[in-house]
């Protein structure tokens, strides 16, 4: 058997460590394709987050400025004995027993955080805060809707029965629902004996003052969630600027 030479042995040994490094700088150059894959799929999803959480923003600041609005309704119902203006009062009746039938409830769709939750992708944001705001989030909003979700059920269970039983039109509400209402629009003002009725009615008092109470609970539940938006924005907007 031939014996190697040092110069052989140099060469296999050469030739050894150029195969190595071209296997080292093959996995470097496919996990430096990999990372940039990735990282071209976080600005994806983040750009997709941006959008999605500035359409809730502009969801939950809109149900805010109505929920403000009914506020100021039943504090101007609950302020009010009857002034003797027939007009006054009766503005004032009809606008809050519309807002006793009218209980919005607020539809954002998160169509791309319900992807990276529900896929386990999240990991793919580097940004610890925001996956972390992120996970919270449903939590936040859990807190809104559930209140919505309470207002629902006591127009059905409280508030519907009571225009029943005390003979109070409701064709003016359901026309600001549906434009093409086919029926009367009659409106609880068009009746200045109702209106009597309806400021001297303990009850109805009672139930606004209890809508009212429940009305500024929910206006503190939308500034958080509208609060946490804007946080998780700020994070987002960071991520973004950094990649």
């Amino acid at each position: 058997m031939q014996k190697l030479t040092n110069t052989s042995w140099a060469q296999l040994t050469g030739e050894g460590a150029a195969i190595v490094v071209s296997i080292l700088l093959a996995f470097a150059i496919d996990a430096w394709w990999e990372e940039r894959a990735v990282r071209i799929e976080e600005q994806q999803v983040l750009q997709g987050l941006r959008s999605e959480f500035l359409a809730t923003r502009d969801v939950l600041t809109g149900h805010l400025s109505e929920h403000l609005h009914y506020i100021n309704v039943f504090e101007e119902f609950l302020s009010t004995a009857g002034d003797g203006d027939a007009d006054s009062d009766g503005a004032i009746v009809d606008a809050t027993l519309n807002v006793l039938l009218n209980p919005p409830t607020s539809d954002v769709g998160n169509g791309t955080l319900e992807a990276l939750l529900s896929s386990g992708r999240i990991e793919i944001l580097s940004n610890k805060t925001l996956r972390a705001k992120l996970a919270a989030w449903e939590g936040v909003m859990d807190e809104v809707l559930d209140d919505q979700v309470l207002n629902v059920k006591s127009v059905f269970e409280i508030h519907i029965p009571y225009f029943v039983a005390n003979n109070i039109p409701a064709g003016g509400t359901m026309h600001q629902w549906y434009d093409d209402w086919p029926l009367p629009r009659r409106q609880p003002s068009d009746d200045p004996e109702l209106v009597k009725r309806v400021l001297g009615d303990e009850s109805l008092r009672v139930m606004v003052e209890i809508n009212y109470g429940y009305k500024r609970h929910l206006t503190e539940e939308f500034e958080i969630a509208i609060a946490e938006v804007d946080a998780i924005l700020r994070e987002i907007d960071s991520s973004i600027a950094h990649h």
